[in-house]
């Protein structure tokens, strides 16, 4: 690309701290890439490194090869080789973490990674009504200018007992183990407490640039603190529009607020150079940016577009978004559906068809898995989710101790009864060649409730209550479970599904979101929640035409609003 005036002014600007506020589509990778190259330049002879950080290993290899080939052109003198680019938690682990962190954490040998299922960590618990949980279910965050620790589960989080985690997380580090939030918390501690370290990085690394700097969390932006402090000249650049990771502090107020220090210079990008006007209209409007296109308006048929749907024919939707992908000649695998969660996303993917409702469609599903696919791994884990569902206080991180490799006796008795049921369908979960209603569901309310009766004797947790009302036959039919499973199959819809966080960063030809009523109103109501945000993040990906799949239910309340948005209304889907 030919570098634009905004794009050469954040090039060439001088060393020093900047901050970056680009709109999506704006070049920011090869922005980034020219400017890490002008800051090697500007740096000389100086033995001084300059690091260009992100978040995934995908934009670091793209930011690798980018770099690669427009530094060949540089000569030697220029030090093109000291320069490194890494995803943040790899460049910490590597100069901070490996080396240095077993001194402040106590331990004997380097640090090293946990995720969670070693057998060992059972001896390091914490311990909590009703349950307990070991050290690897430590999450930190960052308040007030020191860590904290919690609990999460289900989005829901609980402070815990900060001098018992504290001991619990101590413990765990004299062995060298830390996990990946306990790893950015101790290489907080050891700058901190080894400021030799931490001189030592700051002369050797005096200009970090980080691309897609909305997403740094809270342990991040302290880590950062700590350079800034030892004299590290931080460049941010992204957009704080598209800080869909709250859960970890990750709102995009650290890039929103940067330019307010002393000494930053602030830039922006406001040209989009991948989506057509009507679409960036959309976002401006969403945002309250006032970005340009770079594209001439495009056919009739593109551009932004609502369209109602009924829940029970999600094919028929997506007939409709192919056939307006079709009539701009554009190709179905250069195509995404949307959706805002992941369980969603497999009902988008052909899941829909699946009898039953709630935990009966999860058992379903778990004997189709067996029956029809081969897949008993995948039955297993399905008949885990749907039986700890069933309990009344089950302890947290069941589901996953029982699929992993649990080490406590107890455990492992449990994950073969489980199994047992899993694999028989003579006495355990019934075939999926059996009529839905009248066959499969009385057996399987039967053999649960011989089930749920056993886990009660054996392991003392008690069933839920309301058990017969959470497995109601709602949604079967007389037909064979096979059959639906078959009827799914034929309405898979052809090209990818994501969730909106599964392809930020990415730009996509024609874009389908299947919303919710809420997630529409959150929607044009603009970025200000994290609701908002990840709306605006799915209208920004999509380069051609963006449809927004709105429920049948919620149109009449919606239309209004989406047309004076700048939504074009597409007839409903048959």
């Amino acid at each position: 690309m030919t570098p634009s005036d905004e794009q050469q002014k954040i090039i060439d600007a001088p060393l020093g701290p900047i901050a970056v506020t680009a709109c999506a589509g704006s070049g920011k990778t090869a922005t980034a890439i020219r400017r890490l190259v002008a800051m090697r330049q500007l740096m000389g002879p100086s033995r001084g490194r300059v690091a260009l950080l992100s978040f995934s290993n995908v934009a670091v290899d793209t930011f690798e090869k980018g770099y690669q080939q427009l530094a060949s052109t540089l000569p030697d003198s220029a030090s093109r080789r000291r320069v490194e680019v890494d995803t943040l938690d790899g460049f910490f682990t590597k100069h901070v973490l490996r080396p240095h962190a077993y001194r402040t954490m106590g331990a004997s040998q380097a640090a090293y990674l946990v995720t969670g299922s070693e057998p060992f960590l059972n001896a390091y618990k914490y311990w909590r009504d009703p349950f307990p949980i070991t050290a690897a279910d430590v999450g930190v965050g960052f308040v007030d200018q020191k860590p904290i620790f919690y609990y999460s589960s289900l989005g829901d989080i609980e402070v815990l007992d900060q001098e018992k985690a504290s001991i619990l997380v101590t413990q765990l580090g004299r062995t060298g183990a830390y996990t990946h939030d306990l790893g950015r918390y101790w290489c907080y501690q050891t700058l901190s407490q080894q400021p030799c370290v931490l001189r030592a990085l700051a002369k050797r690394y005096p200009q970090l640039l980080i691309d897609e700097s909305q997403d740094l969390g809270m342990l991040h932006q302290a880590i950062l603190e700590l350079l800034m402090g030892a004299g590290v000249h931080v460049s941010l650049i992204g957009d704080s529009n598209q800080g869909i990771y709250g859960f970890a502090g990750a709102d995009g107020t650290f890039l929103r607020t940067y330019h307010e220090r002393p000494g930053v210079a602030k830039f922006g990008l406001t040209t989009n150079y991948r989506s057509l006007p009507p679409i960036i209209d959309l976002a401006n409007l969403l945002s309250g940016r006032k970005d340009r296109p770079d594209r001439k308006p495009g056919l009739e048929t593109s551009g932004a577009y609502f369209i109602g749907y009924k829940e029970s024919e999600l094919p028929a939707l997506m007939d409709v978004f192919k056939a307006q992908i079709d009539a701009l000649g554009l190709k179905h695998e250069d195509a995404v559906v949307l959706s805002r969660t992941a369980d969603r996303a497999v009902k988008l993917a052909g899941g829909a068809t699946i009898p039953g409702q709630g935990l009966v469609e999860t058992f379903a599903r778990a004997s189709i898995c067996r029956d029809q696919s081969d897949h008993l791994h995948d039955a297993f884990k399905l008949v885990c989710l749907g039986v700890c569902g069933l309990l009344k206080a089950p302890p947290n991180g069941l589901v996953a101790k029982l699929t992993g490799s649990p080490q406590e006796p107890w455990l492992r008795h449990f994950r073969r009864l489980l199994w047992g049921f899993t694999r028989d369908k003579a006495k355990g979960l019934p075939s999926s060649a059996l009529l839905a209603k009248s066959q499969w569901h009385p057996l399987l309310l039967e053999r649960i409730r011989a089930l749920v009766k056993t886990i009660h004797t054996e392991f003392g947790i008690e069933t839920a209550d309301n058990l017969g009302n959470k497995l109601a036959k709602k949604g079967l039919d007389e037909t064979p479970l096979k059959a639906s499973a078959d009827i799914a199959a034929g309405n898979r819809p052809g090209m990818r599904v994501e969730t909106v966080h599964q392809v930020k960063g990415e730009s996509i030809d024609a874009v389908l979101y299947v919303a919710k009523k809420p997630q529409v109103e959150s929607l044009l109501a603009g970025v200000g929640s994290e609701e908002g945000r990840i709306g605006y993040v799915a209208v920004t990906r999509a380069r051609n035409l963006f449809l927004l799949g709105v429920p049948n239910s919620a149109i009449k309340d919606l239309r209004g609003p989406l047309l004076d948005a700048g939504f074009q209304e597409l007839a409903k889907a048959k």
